[in-house]
């Protein structure tokens, strides 16, 4: 049990609408487990808010992890490091300066999955995206982007080609690694499913559709759950220098019935 004092470090997420958020069940067990003196809470900010709350939140917190939809107005507040600049969207915020822990996340995940791949087809143009299409691109991949409206996932196309990523637009399925950005894991049509990796951003339930139907035809996969939590491991790396084993955290919050 957590003995909260003057010398309890205070950390939390941003967000608008985040009662589901399972960040607090997460830094808060590995918190205890590392015996950190610190408590991580849930800031849920109006977007009228946001600016008069977010200011101070930055001055007297020790770090912050920042969701939708603050990730890139949330970039005006901190020292930006060159990968936020680059990728236009920051997730972890400690010490003055922002991060994006999702990049470091997916970079790492993938380079332990497979050990090569060339096309890389990405469902969805939002904001979920963008950590991907850097980590993908910075591997060495070839990017495709597939969406529900094509313009705006040609206005992406066009605004990260001016930071050196080319992207195609709707131009094939077939691809050695399928990534769903969106919420609906339904969203990637069956017959796109298909090559050596297939990831999807949607943790709840952790086996979606798409990961089942991925695992049946034999493709390896990367679900939400991981992506969430070692994105998380990541920032609590850059907050402390540590950080618990990823299957700790995910065997924690089964036990807690918090994921199924």
């Amino acid at each position: 049990m957590l003995e909260i004092n003057y010398n309890t470090k205070l950390l939390g997420v941003v967000g608008e609408n985040i009662p589901y958020t399972l960040s607090p069940a997460i830094h808060n067990f590995s918190f205890q487990s590392l015996g950190i003196n610190a408590v991580y809470l849930a800031f849920d900010i109006k977007k009228k808010d946001f600016d008069q709350i977010f200011r101070g939140l930055v001055k007297i917190t020790y770090g912050l992890n920042v969701t939708i939809p603050y990730k890139e107005d949330a970039m005006k507040y901190v020292e930006q490091t060159d990968i936020i600049k680059r990728i236009g969207a920051l997730n972890t915020i400690f010490e003055g300066k922002g991060y994006n822990t999702d990049y470091l996340a997916i970079k790492s995940l993938v380079s332990e999955r497979v050990d090569s791949f060339n096309t890389c087809t990405i469902f969805g143009a939002g904001g979920a995206s963008r950590a991907a299409i850097f980590a993908l691109a910075d591997l060495g991949c070839s990017i495709s982007i597939i969406n529900r409206t094509k313009e705006k996932a040609e206005k992406l196309a066009n605004e990260l080609e001016e930071k050196g990523i080319k992207i195609k637009i709707n131009s094939y399925c077939n691809a050695d690694i399928i990534v769903n950005s969106t919420p609906n894991s339904d969203f990637v049509p069956d017959e796109c499913i298909n090559g050596k990796l297939v990831i999807d951003f949607v943790y709840k339930p952790v086996v979606t559709s798409l990961i089942k139907k991925a695992q049946s035809k034999g493709i390896k996969t990367i679900n939400g759950l991981e992506i969430l939590v070692r994105q998380a491991m990541e920032a609590e790396k850059i907050w402390f220098g540590k950080s618990l084993e990823d299957e700790e955290v995910v065997k924690y919050l089964y036990a807690r019935k918090l994921v199924w």
